[in-house]
């Protein structure tokens, strides 16, 4: 066998490792980083009213025409823009969270029936009418979830980070 001996300053070198070894073991600025990325492609897709999969909503359920009429907006989902304005994220130890607190966010993700909790029926006004219902039916119009592109995003944004440990900068 033959060797060649290379000596000199490691010190770069192992400043780069020890940067790149910083990002697996306090990831809260990786994290944070990829939580911006995320609810931006987040409320993209809810503009865009698809799914995290690009399926647009009005495939799983037309919006009742009663009710199209009666909104300022032709986007499922979006009014004022509560819920779409309500999606964060937030890192909690070494984990990422992006959603909302919305207390309907849930009903709009899953699907669902809502029932009355302190009257005999639900009531609402849907062009000009006033209903009475024993139950209403909400359809599931995933807004959540990682979709078309996230993953290769999250991994644009790795990259940037391994690429500043790696410059030591």
């Amino acid at each position: 066998m033959a060797f060649i001996s290379i000596s000199g300053n490691t010190d770069p070198i192992q400043s780069a490792l020890d940067a790149i070894a910083a990002i697996g073991t306090r990831p809260q600025a990786v994290l944070e980083s990829i939580g911006l990325e995320l609810h931006d492609r987040t409320v993209q897709r809810m503009e865009r009213g698809v799914d995290p999969r690009g399926i647009r909503w009005e495939t799983y359920a037309p919006l009742n025409p009663l009710y199209q009429e009666s909104k300022e907006t032709t986007h499922i989902l979006i009014e004022r823009g509560d819920l779409r304005d309500s999606i964060h994220s937030e890192v909690i130890g070494g984990s990422l969270l992006v959603g909302t607190d919305s207390v309907y966010g849930a009903i709009h993700q899953f699907g669902g029936v809502i029932r009355p909790k302190n009257a005999p029926a639900l009531t609402f006004e849907m062009g000009g009418e006033i209903f009475h219902r024993g139950s209403v039916t909400i359809p599931a119009r995933p807004y959540l979830g990682l979709g078309f592109g996230d993953e290769a995003a999250i991994i644009d944004r790795l990259d940037e980070f391994l690429s500043i440990a790696m410059r030591g900068r």
